[in-house]
């Protein structure tokens, strides 16, 4: 007959085996639960790091949204001040209107919503109009251009034309580039192309005297027009 001490000391190891297994069982369960616990809180605290940059982020895009707004106000105050230098308008072109045109843009410039909503890449397609605006109304001689005619040639023909004679060969390239119309890389390459173009205008403004009407007319136009185009393509270059 099996003994009792021998019967007891085997169910005692069972017990023993079986409380030590759910021991570990436990010990699993908690340390799982642990392990999770961790992870939650260690995701809570990073949530709660980045919550301040996901805010300033969210800020910063409506930030920009009320940006463009304005500054879709602005070019269009501008826009409509360009008219005068506009292929189809009956303004007389002269001496005095490019004097007033230049006072009505420093107006807007000085503006609330003026220059202060210009971007780098629109800057100095601004000023390059603005320092032919001045430089021709500071001219010594009074003059005027005739638009009889005029508009019968192509006025980029008429400005690359020019530009060629006087050297402007980085200028002629801002043309080019705005002929081709791939404007995919504009915020990156208008700044440069800007001061380029900057610099050539007030070459052409400094040989005034050496212009006959059509050129002229072409120079006013086309600087006009390349403002227009360079807010309106800063615009679209932001959208995407």
């Amino acid at each position: 007959m099996v003994e009792w001490n021998t019967i007891l000391n085997l169910l005692t190891l069972g017990l023993v085996g079986a409380g030590g297994y759910a021991l570990y069982l436990v010990k699993e369960a908690t340390s799982s639960a642990v392990k999770t616990a961790a992870e939650e809180a260690a995701k809570a605290t990073i949530e709660q790091l980045q919550w301040p940059m996901e805010l300033a982020r969210e800020l910063q895009k409506a930030r920009g949204v009320e940006r463009q707004e304005l500054r879709y106000q602005s070019y269009g105050t501008l826009w409509g001040k360009l008219r005068p230098l506009a292929i189809y308008d009956e303004t007389a072109v002269n001496k005095a209107t490019i004097r007033a045109l230049s006072s009505e843009l420093s107006n807007w410039y000085f503006s609330a919503s003026g220059g202060l909503l210009l971007t780098p890449q629109a800057r100095d397609f601004y000023f390059a109009l603005q320092d032919l605006l001045r430089i021709t109304a500071e001219f010594p001689e009074d003059w005027s251009v005739d638009r009889a005619g005029v508009v019968e040639d192509d006025p980029v023909v008429v400005l690359r034309d020019v530009l060629k004679q006087t050297g402007q060969l980085q200028a002629s390239g801002v043309l080019d580039y705005f002929s081709e119309r791939a404007f995919d890389d504009w915020q990156n390459q208008a700044p440069q192309l800007a001061s380029n173009w900057r610099t050539g205008i007030r070459q052409i403004a400094a040989a005034w005297s050496d212009l006959n009407n059509e050129q002229r007319f072409a120079v006013l136009q086309q600087t006009g027009s390349m403002l227009r185009t360079s807010l309106a393509t800063d615009l679209d270059s932001r959208l995407r």
